[in-house]
């Protein structure tokens, strides 16, 4: 089916929906047109991406599991390879990004909203990774991209005791940034930001496991010198 997703420009924001006339499924076709949505925002002049649902009390429900039981091994293999590059290409968008989530975003969307730089969430939302009870382990990347984002004891409630967190829960867990009902005031002021530092942060955040202090000081140095165009 296509058209899944819609793409909103805005002054210095792109916006862009989920909506798949169900339960937001990522299927392998939704997984494409994403991707291609997203390639030309890596060389894009927005300061500000968000991905949102057009769904009604739904993110996304994860992974289309129809679908994944018809995969043979090369295909499944496959199939969590786009995911994954997926995913880091959402990572390493230069500009900010945000999973705004409203509703229940569970599995592979836990997996998809971890890739971005900032998680807003409503109230009602509820975030759950049920792999272990379902018997699978995500292929998506979620097992690993948690340790940018929560605590290793977050990440044993959500992974292992398949725990249903709340919003209050995932906002008290780092699992989201902010919970509110409308977000055009965030959205505006963090539209606002200076670009290029936006982006130099983002690229030194990506190394900073892996350099030393000292590096790491050259580094910014380096890319405050090379975005500010000094």
């Amino acid at each position: 089916m296509p058209g899944r997703f819609r793409a909103d420009h805005h002054d210095s924001r792109v916006a862009i929906v989920f909506d798949d006339g169900g339960m937001n499924l990522l299927s392998r076709a939704a997984i494409d047109e994403l991707r291609v949505l997203i390639r030309p925002l890596a060389t894009g002049d927005r300061q500000l991406f968000t991905f949102n649902s057009g769904r009604p009390n739904l993110f996304a429900a994860g992974a289309d599991m129809a679908e994944m039981q018809r995969f043979t091994p090369g295909e499944a293999e496959e199939f969590s390879r786009a995911g994954q590059e997926l995913f880091a290409a959402i990572e390493k968008l230069p500009m900010l990004t945000i999973a705004v989530i409203d509703g229940d975003c569970f599995g592979g969307a836990l997996d998809l909203a971890m890739a971005f730089d900032l998680r807003f969430s409503t109230p009602r939302s509820r975030f759950a990774h049920p792999g272990a009870r379902l018997g699978i382990i995500t292929g998506f990347g979620g097992t690993s991209r948690w340790r940018s984002v929560v605590s290793p004891a977050i990440a044993r409630r959500l992974f292992i005791a398949n725990e249903v967190f709340s919003s209050s829960d995932a906002l008290a867990g780092g699992l989201v940034d902010r919970v509110a009902t409308d977000f055009s005031a965030d959205f505006e002021r963090l539209a606002s930001l200076d670009s290029k530092k936006v982006r130099a942060l983002k690229e030194l955040s990506c190394h900073s496991a892996n350099l030393s202090q000292r590096q790491l000081v050259d580094l910014a140095r380096l890319l405050d010198a090379l975005y500010s165009g000094s």
